[in-house]
């Protein structure tokens, strides 16, 4: 290639990267309150929470959430769709930025979307630079990428702690405050208890964040009792079987052992079946669900669905069930198996929300019963 229009691809390049860099430099300027919001689990819920009490307070507040449906949230109130036309990328924190920015907001409330811990550490420091950082969780899954062990895991999210500002963490862990203490921020501990449920313990979460704000937790409630919920949101009701009446849970959202067990807490026994809808590019959650003790691993019956599991994986699965029920359904015949149970059962779906239309399983299967 000629070496002048290289020089021009070059330069073109360095000043959209300038105009980009001013673009974001405005933003920190113009919203003093960013909050980033990191975890396993609970993250969506959390960053609606927080948006929606720092709007009760008279604040005008934008927020980004990127769990099972990615959503805007606007100072206005209004909720829409992220519109990708592309591979999700964490560039996105950065137009969201401007887009805050232009909507008038003062406070922004982000949910990390990134699992590399390179790419965790990028979104913090140099995209979000966040006042207040949070980490709900740290707890088994995304193993692929965060590493095995809570250990591990805690070192990765730990790359989201922001510099001289403020972490509010939902569980402690030596990890957080040891990274807390090199960067000079103070750690928060807002731990709702071990047996807490699970919108206890987001809430609380969301409370400690609100209070750091010098928002009072009158406020605070009341602003988390006017949101929206997140699409992906734990669902629950009753379903009828050939033998009879059952209940269900859509815990589709609960991608880790921790929080699945936490959220059946104090459910009376009964006959369960769980139905783990399963991805073939999350395939290590389905053996850190079957080699944690919990629903998974020790349901009288499990159904998996959705993709089907390696045939390595499903031998690993098997010999760690020895002795009860596993079997592979696909999502097409899922209904009818549901339909033809000939006892009471309570359902339990979990894995992955992507994939399964739990509603529309059940409606099936009840016109079939």
């Amino acid at each position: 290639m000629p070496i002048i229009p290289l020089l021009l691809c070059l330069a073109a390049v360095l000043a959209l990267g300038l105009l980009e860099r001013r673009a974001r430099d405005a933003a920190w300027r113009s919203i003093p309150v960013r909050v980033h919001v990191n975890g396993t689990r609970g993250k969506s819920t959390v960053t609606r929470l927080i948006w929606s009490a720092l709007r009760e307070a008279g604040i005008p507040a934008a927020a980004k959430t990127t769990g099972t449906a990615p959503r805007l949230l606007l100072p206005d109130g209004r909720e829409q769709p992220l519109a990708r036309h592309a591979p999700a990328s964490i560039r996105e924190q950065l137009v969201f930025l401007r887009t805050a920015r232009r909507q008038g907001a003062r406070a922004v409330v982000v949910e990390c979307m990134a699992l590399d811990p390179e790419l965790q550490w990028v979104s913090e420091h140099r995209m979000l630079r966040a006042t207040i950082g949070v980490i709900t969780n740290a707890r088994p899954d995304h193993v692929e990428v965060m590493g095995h062990g809570t250990e591990a895991i805690a070192s990765s999210l730990a790359n989201t702690i922001p510099g001289g500002g403020v972490l509010v963490i939902g569980e402690a862990h030596p990890a957080f405050e040891e990274r807390a203490r090199l960067l000079g921020t103070r750690v928060v501990v807002a731990d709702a208890g071990a047996h807490a449920g699970w919108l206890a313990e987001d809430r609380q979460v969301a409370l400690a964040v609100m209070r750091e704000l010098g928002v009072g937790d009158e406020v605070s409630i009341r602003g988390f009792d006017r949101v929206p919920h997140d699409p992906g949101a734990v669902r629950r009701g009753t379903w009828r079987t050939s033998g009879g009446t059952g209940t269900w849970i859509d815990a589709t959202a609960a991608n880790d052992p921790v929080s699945l067990g936490r959220l059946l807490h104090g459910a009376p026994p009964g006959r369960r079946i769980v139905v783990y809808n399963h991805r073939d590019d999350r395939s290590p959650r389905l053996l850190t669900f079957a080699e944690h003790p919990g629903a998974v691993a020790e349901a009288e019956t499990l159904l998996v669905t959705g993709s089907p599991p390696a045939v390595t994986l499903w031998r690993r699965l098997r010999r760690r069930r020895a002795g009860r029920t596993t079997r592979f359904v696909p999502a097409d015949r899922l209904a009818a198996w549901l339909a033809a149970c000939p006892e009471p059962a309570d359902l339990v779906f979990c894995g992955n929300t992507r994939g399964i239309n739990v509603g529309r399983v059940l409606s099936e299967a009840r016109r079939r019963g």
